[in-house]
């Protein structure tokens, strides 16, 4: 158990069918649940600053760092890391806490597992908050494909977790079109330091090999008839995934919200912590 600022965190390993899922909580245990899912690269501290303010508000945030390049152990050897699987292990990490309804909320490649986990199991989940990510045919967005295909090859990531061992490589991890603030030096020495781990690489070449379009758009023709509602959150300049990509969302989604947030980029929970925090409470409460 560790003191994080006001807010107790506390922290497990949860062993699931596909291997060990680190998982910290923040605020009170009674309180409406929050399940935060993070994007690939990073890990469960992308919403640090978000689930600051909501457990101050009495939210019990769950923060599980799921498989997707920054997890510091490996998953089981012939686990399924597909969007659709990695959905269904987010569920199962919900199952085993004993909670039969959350409030999801995603970035970024965690918003598309998001969307996908809410349209295999949407008794699960009581509404859905989405902050800047992919969906439809932009799973990767069009501007990151390259970059998603060259991690698949081999050596590639290996490269980039010793090139991540310099501070000076690491001022260039997070470029201003994902965060115009990011996080500190040693957020995103831990972000990186699993790629020099050849187990922890395996996990995340076959995730980047399952990122796929076609679970996204499968996953948006479920969320037309989804009647947990949605709230959409983007930056206003986000140069990764657009706007126009929020707004076809919040027109496909019944009762979905758009909130567009100035001097924000694609990491929503990094630019904009305090306000996406207000956001979601006022959606849960109003």
């Amino acid at each position: 158990m560790t003191q994080s600022g006001t807010n107790l965190e506390t922290e497990r390993w949860i062993e699931t069918t596909a291997g060990p899922v680190h998982l910290r909580e923040r605020g009170a245990p009674t309180g409406t649940p929050l399940l935060f899912v993070h994007g690939a690269l990073v890990d469960s501290h992308l919403w640090d600053g978000v689930a600051d303010r909501a457990a101050a508000l009495g939210y019990r945030c769950l923060l599980p760092t799921l498989p997707l390049g920054s997890h510091t152990r490996p998953m089981n050897p012939g686990a399924d890391l597909n969007p659709p699987a990695l959905a269904d292990l987010a569920a199962e990490v919900v199952g085993q806490l004993g909670l039969s309804r959350v409030t999801v909320v995603g970035n970024d490649t965690g918003g598309g597992l998001s969307q996908i986990l809410t349209a295999r199991h949407p008794d699960l989940v009581r509404t859905l908050v989405l902050t800047a990510c992919d969906a439809y045919e932009q799973f990767p967005p069009r501007s990151l494909r390259a970059f998603f295909a060259l991690g698949r090859a081999p050596g590639v990531l290996a490269l980039g977790g010793q090139l991540m061992r310099l501070r000076a490589a690491r001022r260039f991890a997070i470029p201003r079109p994902l965060s115009h603030r990011g996080p500190g030096d040693g957020v995103i020495a831990g972000w990186t330091r699993p790629l020099r781990d050849p187990m922890l690489r395996r996990d995340t070449v076959k995730f980047f090999a399952g990122i796929d379009a076609s679970h996204t758009l499968a996953a948006a023709q479920q969320l037309r008839t989804y009647t947990g509602g949605a709230l959409l959150i983007w930056g206003a300049d986000d140069r990764v995934f657009g706007l126009d990509l929020g707004r076809r969302l919040a027109s496909d989604i019944p009762d979905a919200r758009l909130e567009i947030l100035d001097d924000c980029g694609a990491f929503v929970p990094l630019d904009a912590p305090d306000r996406t925090a207000g956001l979601i409470d006022e959606w849960l409460t109003g």
